[in-house]
């Protein structure tokens, strides 16, 4: 280079700001913009001062628009009031200039997932943070607390069922809504970064979350789809003998189940002799089983809570879905009455009398007796809920239903050795529900949430038997009725807080006081004998009214990135007749994310229940008898311990779950008499009971596949329940009646087509333990028509130890087929079931029957699901 060259550079260099060749932070800076972005201004400092910035965009956000108005102002002063708004905080790292966000400060963003067609809020949603890998899930009605970092700008949103997505969260605290669409209604689309739906990040064990479709997909009997049968292929649940919806968790008896429904505890839920659970699926939005490890929240039974949420209503449109079936007919109705304020949903079944009941029992009878058989049931189901503002919900819902059996009998056939000659005879039963619950949500603030509530229950039964006939001797025509009815009812105001500080904490607490009021035994007597005036009496039993109170918290707290905890406290107390009984229940959940995505939990519960079950061995109808704990019979308590390992595919795909368990019980109850029959006397209940000691225990595992067109179950439990009394069996421990050894669940379900859908279900358990007589000695004839049993020449049975037999094992194949075809407004579906495809016949009830000509006495077995194919038409629009 040439002189003249050189002189010209070095020149232009001088001519140069000085700032472009070096910075530091107390350069001054001339800065004019007006409503312009931070990343603009960066640009600008770039350019003039050679201040070269680096950041990530995922992580800090320079959209935010500005008017900067300043000359030759401090560098770093600058640079505070430019960022310091957006929690942007700087250092320098070289020549660079670093941008992070400032984790130290935190914002609280809340609201509410729901269904984008319907309004319908989602419970169970979660809300998860890719770039933090935190988050939280919706509670019951459907609202989520999300306590993060200034800089999260999105999470993914997703529930099953439907399309997760992407949502952007506002600059500003405040409540939002958030919409999702349902993949019934969309190709499905892959979202990463859902690890918040996995197993692995659930502290939460034994927890089951059961959705409407997949009831509705598994086979149906006689055409109905049901929620208790569908719990009964989870494994640790058994329903005991074939038809019978009854749950047995963990070795638990029917009474230990807590079942509420919309927050109102459900006594019996049963229709039609155990075969049809009580709630129409088609209105449920949710249902959650817990096995154990029990939240604080629930308390007052010791086996297991079934959760179930209805519908809300559509707050956009109405529509609705009508059924017909072999059986049964149902219809449900929903939508707005103010749109997008307030709706409603409402639902009607009934079956149809005397038309399926007498095919379906198989009895080997030789009286030649003409039996007059109707049998029906109904329930309705209504909900209505209101929007008064973001942070106010009002809900009222109500169910009623029941059941209601006639029998008469014309005797055209009485042995010679009668001494009466019987006309007629007649039996009504029925027995039924009726709930009702108001609620109301509201939000104190983006961290608080509040659901107070009303609750009544009732359940009641009533039975009446009538007998007509003539005593040859007197050539007296005698007509008798006698009328039983018993009552249960509950009634209660809940008051339930759920409080979200931090991603790292989420509290709930609140308390409760319900009033029970116990009528057991209510019957009356009439004889109508025309030579006589009438003889009305009435006899009552205990009544009782009983007061439970309860306080409760429960804190999900992440002690370390691998270590979550569940801890929690549910006080209780029941007042009775003056004594009060009370107890502190701890409950504690434990969560350790294992290499590779495993996670190992355990838990402890402790659980009290202060009501007992007086059931009456040898019967299918729910004569059952709810009573309190007196100053004799003490509340039942358990304590339950839980080991389990989890995990949920990379793609959640698979799930899989390994659990062990172990549950002792105090003060469990049981007849004396081994014919387990409650007599009319219940004032004095307690001395025909012995109280003892249970114990449960075993494992199950799991394996479940829930994405693609072809998912399911495959479930085995292994275990054991015994129990022991000091005056029954010697004082030996022995297998209780719901100790079924091995029970195996195979479910699944496969899309064929556009329009075929396919299901089967296939189910083995081990038979349950019965008592059975030892010997058998005739006894007097006593000729009364009010033996149900052996009638006219009695026999007195001897029996040596409980429950000496074992049943013979079940084992069932269903299978189901659907075609839909769907229609711009609305679609119809035919559905084909066939029940116990292979006819094996699974004992539904066993009775000892007795040969008079051969002396003998032998054990037989009554029959109600034979090979059953059912067909099924239903409409949605």
């Amino acid at each position: 280079m040439s002189l003249t060259g050189r002189l010209l550079t070095v020149l232009f260099l001088l001519s140069l700001p000085l700032q472009v060749l070096g910075w530091d932070w107390q350069t001054k800076v001339t800065v004019v913009v007006q409503h312009q972005s931070l990343q603009t201004v960066c640009e600008l400092l770039e350019k003039n001062y050679g201040i070269h910035f680096s950041y990530s965009r995922d992580l800090v956000n320079l959209s935010r628009k500005v008017t900067v108005t300043v000359h030759n102002q401090r560098l770093k002063t600058v640079l505070e009031d430019l960022f310091a708004p957006d929690n942007i905080k700087f250092t320098r790292v070289g020549d660079l200039l670093v941008l992070l966000p400032d984790n130290r400060t935190t914002r609280t963003i809340n609201g509410y997932v729901k269904d984008a067609a319907t309004g319908e809020r989602l419970p169970g949603a979660t809300i998860w943070s890719p770039t933090l890998k935190q988050g939280t899930v919706t509670n019951q009605y459907g609202f989520f607390s999300f306590t993060t970092t200034k800089d999260t700008s999105s999470v993914v949103v997703s529930f099953i069922g439907y399309q997760p997505q992407w949502q952007q969260f506002p600059q500003n605290d405040r409540t939002i809504e958030i919409s999702l669409e349902s993949t019934t209604h969309l190709k499905e689309v892959v979202v990463s970064g859902t690890e918040g739906n996995n197993l692995q990040n659930q502290t939460q064990m034994s927890k089951v979350n059961i959705s409407s479709a997949a009831v509705n997909k598994t086979p149906r009997l006689l055409g109905d789809a049901d929620l208790i049968r569908t719990l009964q292929a989870i494994p640790g649940v058994s329903g005991g003998m074939d038809g019978v919806s009854g749950l047995h968790v963990r070795g638990g008896s029917p009474d230990q189940n807590l079942i509420l429904l919309d927050g109102s505890p459900i006594f019996n839920f049963s229709h039609f002799f155990g075969i049809f659970s009580l709630i129409n699926p088609d209105v449920v939005k949710s249902t959650d089983l817990y096995k154990g490890a029990f939240p604080a929240r629930f308390g007052g039974r010791l086996s297991s809570v079934v959760d179930i949420t209805l519908k809300d209503g559509d707050m956009k449109n109405y529509h609705g879905d009508a059924a017909i079936g072999l059986i049964s007919t149902k219809f449900d109705l929903e939508g707005p009455i103010i749109k997008d304020k307030t709706s409603f949903i409402v639902s009607a079944r009934r079956s149809y009398p005397d038309l399926v009941y007498n095919s379906l029992i198989r009895l080997e009878d030789d009286e030649k007796n003409e039996a007059d058989l109707s049998a029906y049931f109904y329930d309705i189901n209504a909900k209505v809920n209101h929007i008064f503002s973001p942070k106010d919900r009002l809900y009222l819902s109500f169910y009623t239903g029941e059941d209601k059996m006639n029998l008469h009998l014309d005797s055209t056939s009485i042995p010679d050795t009668a001494k009466i000659n019987m006309i007629s005879s007649g039996f009504d039963v029925s027995w039924g529900n009726t709930i009702g619950a108001l609620r109301w949500n509201h939000i104190y603030g983006p961290r608080l949430f509040s659901n107070i509530s009303l609750n009544y229950s009732t359940y009641s039964f009533s039975t009446q038997i009538g007998y007509k006939y003539i005593l040859p001797a007197a050539n007296e025509l005698i007509d008798q009725v006698g009328t039983y009815r018993s009552r249960m009812e509950i009634a209660g105001v809940r008051a339930d807080f759920d409080y979200r500080p931090s991603p790292d904490h989420g509290v709930r607490f609140g308390t409760a006081v319900n009033i029970h009021d116990f009528k057991p035994s209510m019957s009356t007597f009439a004889d109508k004998t025309g030579s006589v005036t009438p003889l009305d009496t009435m006899a009552n039993g205990p009544q009782n009214t009983a007061a439970e109170m309860l306080l409760y918290i429960e804190d999900e707290w992440q002690l370390t990135p691998s270590f979550f905890v569940n801890v929690g406290i549910h006080a209780s107390g029941f007042l009775v007749s003056g004594k009060l009984y009370h107890s502190l229940q701890p409950r504690l959940g434990l969560r350790y994310m294992l290499p590779k995505n495993w996670a190992f939990k355990a838990a402890y519960t402790q659980m009290n229940q202060y009501i007992h079950l007086l059931s009456n061995y040898g019967t299918s109808l729910p004569t059952d008898i709810w009573v309190p704990a007196t100053d004799r019979v003490a509340p039942m308590s358990s304590r339950q311990v839980a080991l389990g390992i989890a995990k949920t595919s990379n793609r959640q795909v698979y799930e899989f779950t390994l659990e062990g368990y172990y549950k002792n019980m105090h003060n469990m109850i049981e007849l004396r008499d081994p014919m387990g029959f409650i007599t009319p006397d219940l004032l004095r209940w307690e001395d025909q009971v012995s109280v003892g000691r249970g114990w449960s225990y075993g494992g199950e595992v799991m394996v479940a596949k829930k994405k693609g067109n072809t998912t399911g179950w495959i479930g085995y439990t292994l275990s054991w329940s015994t129990r022991r009394f000091a005056d029954i069996n010697g004082g030996k421990i022995f297998p209780y009646k719901y100790d079924h050894r091995h029970d195996v669940e195979v479910v699944f379900n496969q899309v064929l087509s556009k329009n075929w859908d396919f299901s089967a279900s296939w189910r083995f358990t081990t038979g349950s333990p019965m008592t059975l007589p030892v010997a058998s000695y005739e006894g007097i004839e006593t000729g009364s028509p009010w033996d149900p049993v052996s009638g006219p020449g009695n026999s007195i049975d001897r029996y040596g130890n409980r429950y000496n037999y074992r049943t013979e094992n079940s084992h069932r194949l269903d299978i189901g087929i659907n075609w839909t075809k769907q229609r711009p407004k609305w679609s119809r579906t035919w559905n084909f079931s066939v029940i116990n495809v292979y006819n094996h016949k699974n004992p539904f009830y066993y009775y000892v029957k007795r040969d008079d000509e051969a002396k003998q006495r032998y054990l037989s077995k009554v029959v109600i699901l034979p090979i059953l194919p059912s067909v099924t038409y239903s409409v949605k629009f």
